[in-house]
């Protein structure tokens, strides 16, 4: 933290005292993420399920309602930005053409140009 922030951290714990603890569960829950282990996270999600803190609190809930898929995240070191990437690509383009055409310009618009194979013909007789 650079002096500045510290000095404007400093000023706001005077006013909201309890800004202290929740930088310290938002500490907590970034270093359980950048863990190896999922292990530290399930800790952190005890930990903030029993905090003062109710959106904090509904957070780590919602965590772990879906814990597999986010001890995973933190398991592997496995990503699936290119495929959200794509995704969002692909819901841009369909929203650019609501209301027009259908799935033959949407599939235009996405796959790549291939121009249509022709058969060569021998020949006449």
């Amino acid at each position: 933290m650079s002096d500045e922030q510290r000095q404007l951290f400093d000023r706001i714990a005077l006013q909201c005292p309890e800004v202290i603890n929740l930088r310290s569960i938002a500490l907590g829950f970034r270093d359980a993420l950048k863990a190896d282990r999922s292990t530290q996270l399930l800790q952190w999600i005890a930990k903030a399920k029993r905090c003062e803190f109710g959106p904090v609190v509904r957070f780590a809930y919602g965590l772990q309602k879906d814990i597999s898929a986010v001890a995973a995240a933190v398991d592997t070191a496995w990503s699936t930005g290119q495929v959200e990437g794509q995704i969002n690509r692909l819901k841009t383009i369909k929203r650019q053409m609501y209301g027009r055409a259908g799935f033959d310009l949407l599939r235009a618009r996405v796959l790549p140009y291939s121009p249509a194979v022709t058969v060569a013909q021998g020949p006449a007789p």
